[in-house]
């Protein structure tokens, strides 16, 4: 085995890092006390501190001044050994490369930094790339900005850039040196844990440090946003993301390798992945570094990223079934995703937020799930009942920006938020409305961080979309709105077969149970198919039809014959009127064992004839029971959602809210359920309304009762018609009368 050297790089590389590394190891002349503080001289300082090292060889722990790897580096172990040598060395986890013949384990003394220092210095020294810009940031009136992705190693810089300066700064070549002043921009953990806002004078302290003469580095999280005033001074803004593998690895050579040298080859073969390590914190690469050899160190480093890593969902897109149109959008954007992976798409092209929304149950967490494991990233969960579990407002706005640190410092990774109608509009006037203002205030200043961050996937989820507060689904945060309505009947069959999968007897036939579940949600059919199985295991056996039927009868009740033709001809009611007046086609008609219902876009905006038609489509399936079948039930009124409702509401929409009806242009904001309260005059305008678009649609259903029949009775039989079906049903009604007229 070879050992691969990392300094076979370009020359402006190896002024990189040499730089880093001098820097680095310029901390080894400070003693460590739980601060950094000056040894009186260097000798003085080896005089008074002796190294512990690990023999591998015995396990015993010798105590002796030694020289540093970079001061008087001895020759590699390795040198002496075979190739098969080095390799049986390798795998008992001794880097031979590391080892000298005298010396072996740790060269890190007890008095020395910690290791998360000597590897923040790697990173701090991303600063400067070359000596001339060394010296460009010692220059007077210079403003450079450091910007951190990690927040728990930013908050330890305070502690590393007063001695990394003071060397800096010893090392330029003119004179007079000109001061530098250090600004620490704190974290927003740390301002709300001190009650203070440190940043929010930083542009005066930089105007303070300019007026005489000094040069400013300012130092932030990567994803903070400076007054323009600001932005406007500074002339560069290097960044360091995190722990990487070359910040591993040279902090390995300062406090495991007694040679300078290391099996870095075999090292970098094991080191976990660059995202992970960007979320290690000093405290794990600390408790990482008390590793006797390289390799255990790194070794290490892996166990501890299993435990602390997220996991990727096992699940993809390619595992639901039923919203093969939500998938396909969902996809679009996975594309994307992976488009970006390769290095052929700019973030800033890729759809990388939407909101999921649509009735509970019909898998909006599960496809964020599915999105996250097709996209082989993490899947970072909240919500606003679980950042809401500590009550006071800046415990909630707490919690939630944890969650997107956590999401920032994943990624590439999937940021979910349930529960997006909780944050509701803030112009609202409940009682809690200065607590709401200030918790989607903090969500929006959250969501725009979170744009700006490369990988990281935005999904959002609510039952009521019209809900949440406008700013916060506006484009540009939530690009994408994604409606996933319950599965047709075909959809749930895919997910009945797939949940029942290698468990159900190959006679029986799903059709009939599916038949009972349309209108029910994805999550209801799941829950049918695990009450099955339930039961034939209890029995020993595979899934019957009859445990199917079983199961859906907790669910679904089953009704009269009577009862669902009434509700089949109600809504064939509704879709004649739509044909009747000329207006598209509804998308779906569904027959359940709750009722039924009509999947048709209306106009956002109507004129007051549009708003008369509306009322007569409404109230067409009321038309048609008493059409067909001599009088009304009571379905068209049960409940705030109902026909006579929404009508009731429109008609006084119109009256009273729009200034189309005779009751003049004054506005009220007066709902259905306020009219008992209404004058009585205003009462019989829209008494009025509703009588006369109920015996327009009774006319129109009497001249077409034949169609309605027929569309009922195909209802009847299907369960669930799409466009083409109605299209279908209408040609052949058309064509029967044709042949009936015909001379």
């Amino acid at each position: 085995m070879t050992h691969k050297d990392l300094n076979t790089t370009s020359a402006d590389a190896r002024v990189t890092l040499e730089i880093a590394r001098a820097t680095a190891q310029s901390l080894f002349l400070h003693a460590w006390d739980g601060s950094i503080r000056y040894a009186s001289t260097e000798d003085d300082y080896d005089d008074a501190c002796d190294d512990a090292s690990i023999d591998q060889m015995d396990g015993a722990i010798t105590q002796e001044v030694v020289p540093r790897s970079w001061e008087e580096p001895a020759p590699a172990l390795a040198l002496s050994l075979s190739e098969d040598e080095i390799a049986a060395a390798i795998e008992a986890g001794c880097d031979p490369w590391a080892c000298s013949r005298d010396h072996r384990g740790r060269a890190l003394r007890a008095e020395d930094p910690p290791p998360s220092l000597i590897v923040a210095s790697f990173g701090i020294s991303r600063i400067v790339e070359d000596h001339a810009q060394l010296e460009e940031l010692f220059a007077s009136g210079s403003v450079t900005r450091f910007t951190c992705g990690s927040q728990p190693f930013f908050d330890i810089f305070p502690q590393l850039m007063r001695p990394i300066l003071d060397y800096w700064r010893d090392r330029l070549p003119r004179e007079p040196k000109v001061r530098l002043d250090y600004l620490h921009l704190e974290t927003r953990e740390a301002r709300r844990r001190n009650a203070i806002n440190k940043g929010a004078r930083v542009d005066a302290k930089i105007g303070s440090s300019l007026a005489r003469g000094f040069a400013v580095l300012l130092a932030t999280e990567q994803h903070v946003d400076l007054p323009d005033a600001v932005n406007a001074l500074v002339a560069r803004t290097p960044t360091w993301s995190g722990v990487t593998a070359e910040d591993v690895m040279e902090a390995l050579r300062l406090t495991h390798s007694w040679t300078g040298q290391m099996a870095e080859a075999e090292l970098l073969r094991r080191l976990p992945d660059p995202e992970t390590l960007r979320e290690f914190t000093p405290e794990q690469i600390d408790a990482a570094f008390t590793a006797p050899t390289t390799l255990q160190v790194v070794d290490r480093m892996c166990r501890i990223a299993e435990r602390f890593s997220r996991p990727i969902p096992k699940i993809t897109l390619e595992h639901l079934h039923g919203i093969d149109e939500v998938c396909t959008t969902l996809k679009r954007m996975l594309n994307d995703m992976r488009l970006w992976k390769r290095g052929a798409l700019d973030w800033g092209d890729v759809a990388s937020s939407a909101i999921l929304y649509g009735p509970p149950g019909t898998g909006k967490t599960t496809l964020a799930k599915a999105f996250a494991g097709s996209a082989g990233i993490p899947l970072i969960q909240t919500s606003y009942s679980e950042c809401q579990k500590g009550a006071h407002q800046g415990e909630m706005l707490a919690a939630l920006d944890q969650a997107f640190v956590a999401a920032r410092q994943s990624a590439p990774a999937v940021l979910f938020i349930d529960e997006l109608d909780s944050f509701s509009a803030r112009g609202s006037s409940s009682q809690s409305k200065e607590y709401l203002r200030g918790v989607v205030n903090g969500l929006l200043e959250q969501i725009n961080y979170a744009a700006d961050v490369s990988g990281l996937i935005l999904l959002g989820a609510t039952n009521h979309l019209t809900a949440v507060d406008p700013a916060v689904t506006r484009s540009g945060r939530f690009d994408l709105k994604v409606h996933i309505p319950y599965p047709g009947k075909a959809g749930l069959e895919a997910i009945l077969r797939a949940k029942l999968e290698g468990r159900v007897a190959a006679d029986v036939r799903l059709a009939p149970v599916v038949a009972r579940l349309v209108g029910c949600s994805g999550a209801d059919v799941e829950a049918v198919a695990r009450d099955a199985m339930g039961r034939a295991r209890l029995a020993e056996r595979m899934v019957t039809a009859e445990d199917l039927e079983d199961a859906a009868d907790q669910l679904v009740p089953r009704q009269s014959d009577a009862f669902l033709r009434r509700v089949a001809i109600h809504e064939a009611g509704h879709v004649i009127m739509i044909v009747h007046l000329g207006l598209h086609l509804p998308s779906r008609v569904s027959l359940t064992a709750q009722g039924g219902q009509v999947d048709h876009v209306s106009t956002p905006s109507l004129t007051s004839e549009q708003t008369l038609e509306r009322l007569q489509i409404l109230l067409a399936g009321r038309a048609a029971e008493i059409s067909v079948l001599g009088a009304a039930s009571s379905g068209a009124g049960g409940g705030e959602q109902s026909d006579l409702a929404r009508a009731t509401g429109l008609a006084l929409a119109m009256e009273r809210q729009w200034g189309l009806g005779e009751s003049g242009l004054s506005w009220e904001n007066m709902s259905a359920a306020d009219l008992w309260r209404a004058p009585p005059e205003l009462r019989d305008r829209v008494e009025a309304h509703l009588s006369k678009a109920e015996a327009a649609a009774l006319e129109c259903i009497e001249a077409r009762k034949p169609t309605v029949l027929a569309l009922a009775d195909q209802l009847l039989e299907e369960r669930e018609l799409h466009t083409e079906d109605i299209a279908h049903v209408l040609r052949r009604c058309e064509g029967r009368n044709r042949a009936m007229s015909a001379p």
